[in-house]
């Protein structure tokens, strides 16, 4: 499936549009089409705890999403208070050091 960034991360307008062609279509665009649960390689991070936080490298670059570990979809792992552990990586160089969050 399609992981697609949560309205926070689009203009106004490709919000709008995503939002209308969601509804159109009988789905919820946060958390239906967009920051999906679950385990995942990729994709976009949710942030339903906090507002968008960007994940800067110590190099000034944004970090991109690398893993998620979802403890809402494993009985035996729970991160933090049943939250999701999720590694960042640096677009730039892979060498610079990967950063972890968790929401």
């Amino acid at each position: 499936m399609v992981d697609l960034p949560a309205g926070d991360e689009l203009t106004d307008e490709i919000a709008a549009t995503a939002q209308a062609w969601a509804e159109a279509h009988g789905v919820a665009y946060a958390r239906g089409l967009a920051c999906r649960p679950g385990w995942k390689a990729g994709g976009w991070p949710s942030w339903h705890l906090t507002d968008l936080m960007t994940i800067d490298c110590s190099c000034g670059a944004r970090m991109r999403l690398l893993l998620t570990l979802d403890s809402g979809q494993d009985v035996k792992l729970d991160v933090g208070r049943h939250g999701e552990l999720r590694v960042f990586t640096c677009p730039e160089d892979l060498a610079h050091p990967f950063r972890l969050n968790v929401q």
